[in-house]
């Protein structure tokens, strides 16, 4: 196990249909609203729906300023790598939002308790998440992986060749956030790796070009992006004492 590793923080959605995508996530899920972020009066720009354990579904509305061009509103994952999330543990049901993403929610505490991603290459996959992120992998078959987050959450690896190139301008589900505990020692370690790291989502193109330095976010967090080998997008995030996550968490 990575010790520098805390937990996945939340999962990230494009939307485009945000009256129909709101009513489901609120009196369907029974999600209530952390918090919004707003850009200009009236427009918001990214929604926050509390989780349990201090989580939340991250929702990046179109607006004036942010458009999806590429995403229509109709995520179709079996042509990417992301697949679906897992809300608390026992045996779920099989859900599917307004915009046709897929979740499993299980009854009582919601929290974020596994991501599924196909890739194309299981080893290299496994090799990624043992040999950079250092947290340990439970091979469940030939085609099939568990990266131990920690005690409560899991990644779940499916070697699947999707047949799209998977790129988050096309498909509704942006990132995962991985906390972390110390940030700048992380982002030390992922360049002596030789991963790239970035100011923003990749399709930003604002890669960095020096040593991380900390710099708050909009949210009063620490943060860069990073790709796994499948291209999928990883925020790496790591709380400061007034981050808007930590002071509208449910715990």
């Amino acid at each position: 196990m990575n010790a520098n590793i805390k937990e996945i923080g939340h999962v990230s959605f494009k939307l485009k249909n945000k009256d129909a995508f709101t009513d489901w996530y609120q009196n369907t899920l029974g999600l209530k609203v952390g918090f919004i972020l707003q850009k200009n009066p009236g427009e918001d720009y990214i929604i926050y729906y509390n989780l349990n354990r201090g989580q939340f579904i991250e929702i990046f509305p179109e607006t004036s300023f942010l458009t999806w061009a590429d995403y229509d509103g109709n995520n179709q994952e079996e042509k990417y790598s992301y697949q679906y999330a897992v809300l608390g543990t026992g045996e779920g049901k099989r859900m599917i939002d307004p915009e046709n993403n897929k979740w499993i929610v299980n009854e009582g505490e919601k929290y974020i308790s596994k991501v599924v991603y196909h890739v194309k290459n299981l080893e290299r996959s496994i090799h990624f998440y043992t040999d950079i992120y250092e947290l340990d992998v439970a091979r469940i078959d030939d085609t099939t992986a568990h990266v131990i987050v920690n005690e409560y959450q899991v990644i779940e690896l499916q070697e699947y060749d999707y047949p799209e190139n998977n790129c988050t301008n096309n498909k509704g589900q942006c990132h995962y956030a991985l906390i972390v505990n110390d940030i700048v020692k992380f982002a030390e370690d992922m360049v002596n790796k030789g991963i790239q790291l970035y100011h923003g989502p990749k399709l930003m193109n604002k890669p960095y070009t020096g040593p991380y330095v900390l710099e708050k976010h909009s949210e009063n967090t620490y943060n860069f992006y990073m790709q796994d080998p499948d291209d999928n997008e990883i925020e790496v995030m790591c709380y400061s004492e007034d981050s808007f996550q930590v002071k509208y968490a449910i715990q």
